[in-house]
């Protein structure tokens, strides 16, 4: 079989150091690939998500630079923050992009991603929810304890959130995997209040039914925690803890229908992939 090289990088992303926050594959490409050699390479990589960008040139979009897609290892998702974020540290510090703002086209809409300091800080789409019942099955799934408060996200009608009163629930939870993979849910947010001094929220997010126990260290997740959080506490500025075995900082600002994530990034991998030519 003939085969061509493409360039792929590993980065730590939502740290400052190696071997935490979430490890994100990145894959720059002069053009796409097909959808089933990206989520073969996806699933080869078996990463909570890979990431594709392509430049965008002369095709009359001047709103964005690239266009950028995210695979898991089982299929592609509408949105992905640490694989931006893993996307944008490898063009501002591997590829030389010039300025210190970069601008994805994706399939939730424009997002960007602009150098401040040494982080980086992502303008995603605020994701809704609305009250919605979560089944017996999956609070007892999830521990059984009693939540404050369930939602579903309505962009993603398939996710729940479960809102605890106590830090320590969501901290110390063993959820039962194999029952949450069967549901025809995407995903389960689990979050409550900070319990320490400079985090307002600590949140875990388990999709099982996607290939992935439980995601390190989320963007996606913030956009939905952030905002209910910052109206429960009443103010804009939330800084989040995801409570894996990874764990990851998020600082947040809630602006209207957009969140701003702030994070690091560090580079653990660059090298080459084989792939059909």
């Amino acid at each position: 079989m003939t085969t061509k090289n493409l360039p792929i990088y590993q980065i730590d992303a939502f740290s400052d150091m190696l071997f935490a926050g979430n490890p994100a594959a990145v894959v720059p490409l002069s053009a796409w690939l097909s959808d089933d050699v990206m989520q073969k390479i996806a699933m080869e990589n078996n990463l909570s998500e890979t990431a594709f960008f392509v430049p965008i040139d002369g095709d009359g979009d001047d709103e964005a630079d690239f266009h950028i897609r995210w695979f898991t290892p089982t299929v592609e998702v509408p949105l992905c923050g640490h694989a931006t974020l893993a996307s944008s540290f490898v063009l501002f510090k591997q590829l030389g992009f010039s300025g210190d703002l970069v601008r994805f086209q994706s399939k939730s809409g424009i997002l960007t991603a602009r150098l401040e300091d040494d982080a980086i800080v992502l303008d995603f789409p605020k994701q809704a929810i609305v009250a919605q019942p979560v089944p017996n099955t999956v609070i007892a799934a999830l521990g059984g304890a009693t939540p404050l408060e369930t939602f579903g996200v309505t962009s993603r009608d398939t996710d729940m959130v479960v809102v605890y009163d106590n830090a320590a629930i969501v901290r110390e939870m063993s959820p039962d995997m194999s029952i949450l993979a069967k549901l025809a849910e995407r995903g389960v947010i689990v979050t409550a209040q900070g319990d320490k001094t400079g985090l307002d929220m600590v949140s875990r997010y388990f999709l099982p039914a996607l290939g992935i126990d439980e995601d390190p260290v989320t963007g996606y997740m913030h956009c939905v925690v952030a905002p209910y959080w910052a109206e429960k506490l009443g103010q804009d500025n939330v800084v989040g803890y995801q409570a894996s075995s990874r764990g990851g900082v998020v600082s947040c600002k809630v602006s209207g229908d957009r969140v701003h994530l702030k994070g690091d990034a560090v580079l653990y991998l660059k090298g080459e992939i084989a792939v059909p030519a």
